[in-house]
């Protein structure tokens, strides 16, 4: 067996010496890391126990932050400055509706309420922001904004004539809803006038018409509410009996006489029947009469009669005698259907000084060609060949 072959016993303790020698380093330093992570564990268990009991449940929520477009998406209602009070306090009520809806947050609703701002109410906020800065401007709150925009589009002398309107404020025929929608916006822009229940009660009765308001005030409503519901009951039940409808409807086999003392009649065929045929009656009676007196009065004169009347008709222009003022019959008075009043022009020509017609400034006057004039056709003149 060869030499080289054969390990020698001193290489072999020396190789054994040497794994021992790493075990034991890696033993000591296993220790040694153990020793220093223990000592860091309860260190770190009391970090992370007081960072979990210092943070609250709104600072773990990461709520996004507000902005314009939130508040533009809920489509706002602009405002211009027109309209007067009423316009203005239903833009209030408008846009703090949208205001609530959308989010937005104290200290940014002035900025989102001034950007739906148009026209005049455009140009007075930016004197406004121009007057205070931008910032003192956009600082203002909702309440402040509100209280500058009554003095600018609420002065003195339009409440004058807005509480002038609720003193003498009545209801149009059968139109409720208007009324009360009115007499709504009224009280919050006049409180003083209806500042206790009882007093508004009184008031909104007052305004109705006589037929709604006895049945209202005979209820006894104890709040406003209830009387705006009774009175719109009673309204409608009012409208449906045609109690408002003051110009009925004529039938179309009705037609109005005139009577003889000049007052218009409406009446039935049947009956103008009847006094065309009580008419005749008289008539023909009255003429019998007076037939009969004729005869009785000539008596034998017949033929000297018929003589006079075959000389009258020889002679036609000898005089004839004239009937005294007792023979003359009264006339019937006139009964006939008056004339509707002439519809005024809805359409879009303008009216011709000329012919006085509405048509197209490139058309033809009405022009007659007979008494050449304007303003009718040939065919309808009065002078004309056919007349």
């Amino acid at each position: 067996m060869c030499l080289i072959c054969i390990p020698s016993n001193n290489s072999t303790s020396r190789r054994t010496a040497r794994r021992r020698a790493r075990r034991s380093a890696d033993k000591r330093i296993a220790s040694l890391v153990t020793r220093e992570v223990v000592k860091l564990i309860p260190q770190i268990v009391a970090q992370v126990h007081s960072l979990s009991n210092s943070r609250t449940p709104e600072d773990v929520k990461t709520e996004p932050a507000f902005l314009y477009k939130h508040f533009k998406a809920c489509d706002p209602m602009p405002f211009t400055g027109e309209g007067g009070v009423s316009q203005l306090l239903q833009w209030f009520d408008a846009i703090e509706v949208t205001l609530r809806q959308s989010g937005c947050p104290e200290d940014f609703q002035t900025t989102c309420a001034t950007g739906v701002f148009q026209s005049r109410a455009l140009d007075w906020w930016t004197s406004e922001r121009n007057k205070r800065g931008i910032a003192a401007a956009y600082a203002l709150s909702w309440n402040e904004l509100k209280r500058l925009m009554r003095e600018e589009y609420c002065p003195p002398h339009e409440l004058q004539k807005l509480e002038e309107e609720f003193w003498q404020i009545k209801q149009d025929k059968g139109d409720n809803a208007s009324y009360t929608a009115r007499f709504k916006q009224l009280s919050v822009i006049c409180p003083s006038q209806v500042d206790t229940p009882k007093k508004a009660i009184a008031k909104y009765i007052r305004g109705l018409p006589e037929c709604v308001g006895d049945f209202v005030e005979a209820a006894k409503p104890a709040t406003i509410e209830e009387a705006y519901q009774l009175a719109a009951e009673v309204n409608d039940k009012r409208v449906l009996s045609g109690f408002f409808s003051k110009n009925p409807v004529k039938q179309a086999h009705q037609a109005i006489f005139v009577d003889p003392s000049g007052k218009p009649t409406n009446g039935s065929s049947d009956d103008s029947k009847e006094n065309s045929s009580k008419d005749s009656s008289d008539d023909s009676s009255g003429n019998s009469s007076k037939d009969s007196s004729d005869d009785a009065s000539s008596g034998p004169s017949d033929e000297a009669s018929d003589d006079t009347a075959s000389s009258q008709e020889t002679q036609p222009n000898r005089k004839r005698k004239e009937p005294s003022v007792e023979e003359i019959p009264k006339p019937e008075p006139l009964r006939s259907v008056p004339v509707p009043a002439k519809r005024a022009y809805n359409g879009s020509h303008p009216q011709c000084l000329r012919c006085t017609y509405h048509h197209p400034t490139g058309a033809g006057c009405r022009y007659c060609a007979y008494c050449n004039k304007y303003g009718h056709l040939t065919w309808n003149c009065h002078f004309g060949p056919q007349h």
